[in-house]
């Protein structure tokens, strides 16, 4: 069932325009995306993002996916800088261009399937909190593939934040999300209460980033017993 009160918003490139990308045939990519959105469709208003040189107007598929609200951005300028980089460039570039745009939005990196999306949306629903991501305080990274977030509270915090990321030097957006999050109070940025059951084929490695069903009910296990201390810090993992 559809949730009124917040989007989804799928970030794609289709034709790869980054360093470090070994998972790069446009055309498994582009099956992948539309997969994404048939099934997240169900949920929630879905905003399509995206910003390589494919002809989105061109191809039916896309244009005729009912409902689907698609946002073609330019292409990155900062092929070096990396995945993240240009996934927060377009990102910000959305927000200003988007005339009224949601006040509560999931950012999915759009290739990604959580299979249980119901539960980690029905968390979003429930938390007061300004921004739902995981932080790993033990590698001082934010998990930034999956968020919830309030728009204004992007515009605040989170804006601009492409320009702290540089792949090929380390600075990864991860480690730049957490030094813009880390200190803030609980009631502005939480953890997800439910583990997100992730499927997907990484972009950078080619390789599946998916857990077994065991090691799914031991992470979501960690995190339960995580939670009863902290609620808005992942200590059991890097």
């Amino acid at each position: 069932m559809q949730d009124s009160e917040l989007a989804i918003v799928l970030t794609a490139t289709i034709i790869p325009n980054a360093a470090f990308t070994a998972y790069d045939d446009p055309a498994v990519r582009r099956r992948e995306y539309l997969e994404a959105i048939r099934f997240y469709q169900q949920f929630a208003p879905v905003y399509f993002v995206e910003n390589s040189t494919y002809r989105l107007s061109d191809d039916a598929e896309f244009r005729e996916a009912d409902g689907l609200m698609i946002r073609k951005q330019s292409v990155s300028a900062a092929r070096a800088r990396g995945k993240g980089y240009q996934e927060f460039e377009m990102l910000d570039a959305w927000l200003a261009s988007e005339p009224a745009p949601p006040q509560r939005w999931v950012k999915i990196t759009g290739r990604y399937l959580y299979l249980n999306f119901d539960a980690l949306l029905a968390d979003c629903r429930q938390s007061a909190a300004r921004m739902i991501i995981d932080q790993c305080p033990r590698s001082s990274k934010a998990r930034g593939y999956l968020f919830c977030v309030e728009t204004e509270f992007y515009r605040e915090r989170l804006a601009g934040i492409f320009r702290e990321c540089d792949d090929e030097a380390g600075e990864w957006v991860e480690h730049a999300l957490y030094r813009r999050l880390a200190g803030l109070p609980a009631s502005d940025v939480c953890l997800f209460a439910e583990e997100p059951r992730l499927q997907a084929i990484s972009g950078s490695t080619g390789e599946s980033i998916s857990a077994t069903p065991l090691r799914f009910a031991a992470k979501r296990l960690l995190r339960s017993v995580n939670r009863v201390f902290d609620r808005q810090y992942l200590w059991y993992t890097r």
